[in-house]
């Protein structure tokens, strides 16, 4: 299966009603499922839920955990952990390109991680993805 990151903007839109590319997340999820192995990282699903708390609420925002820690324990998806080589690399994306960017540090660490597992997809309503030369599903 072909791998396809995750990003905090997917994941918001797929958790929120009321996103305006709600309708959209629902799609691409409908349409991946079962055809892709899906990855994010750690530092994607802090973003998440602080960004979930905020404008959904705390009880959606722990129910949604649970759907995410499903999808992990039936292997449908990978969340990889930011270890000290990952952050390295994505410093070093920082100091190439947030010369005219401003990509987070996570977003940066999102980048590192597909190059390092030649992850080419990303499931994001950041455009940030495309700057940085991957494809969005979005």
């Amino acid at each position: 299966m072909k791998p396809v990151f995750i990003d905090t903007s997917a994941w918001g839109s797929l958790a929120d009603s009321d996103d305006p590319n709600h309708a959209s997340a629902i799609a691409i999820r409908d349409q991946i499922a079962g055809r892709a192995r899906l990855v994010t990282t750690n530092y994607v699903l802090d973003e998440l839920y602080t960004l979930l708390l905020m404008n959904v609420g705390h009880q959606p925002a722990l129910s949604f955990k649970s759907k995410i820690d499903a999808l992990e324990q039936k292997g449908i998806l990978q969340v990889i952990w930011i270890s000290p080589d990952l952050a390295v690399k994505a410093w070093s994306i920082f100091e190439r390109f947030n010369i005219d960017k401003h990509w987070s540090f996570t977003d940066r660490t999102s980048f590192a991680v597909m190059r390092e597992l030649g992850v080419q997809d990303a499931f994001a309503f950041d455009r940030h993805f495309m700057q940085m030369g991957f494809t969005c599903l979005a």
